[in-house]
């Protein structure tokens, strides 16, 4: 990023507030996209075992 595409505040400055909104926004996308990802992995690894495997046997 240049400086022709910081984004600036009314003053002039650059515009922190912005820039920790969009940093918020984009760490929440990646954490839930990653949690998603998890939970998918867990229900598959369960999905996945025979059922008579966890049984106990007579």
């Amino acid at each position: 990023m240049n400086k022709q595409n910081v984004k600036l505040d009314a003053t002039g400055r650059v515009d922190v507030e912005y820039y920790v909104r969009l940093a918020h926004e984009q760490r929440s996308e990646y954490i839930a996209e990653k949690t998603a990802a998890l939970f998918a992995k867990v229900k598959s690894l369960f999905q996945s075992a025979p059922v008579g495997k966890f049984s106990p046997s007579h």
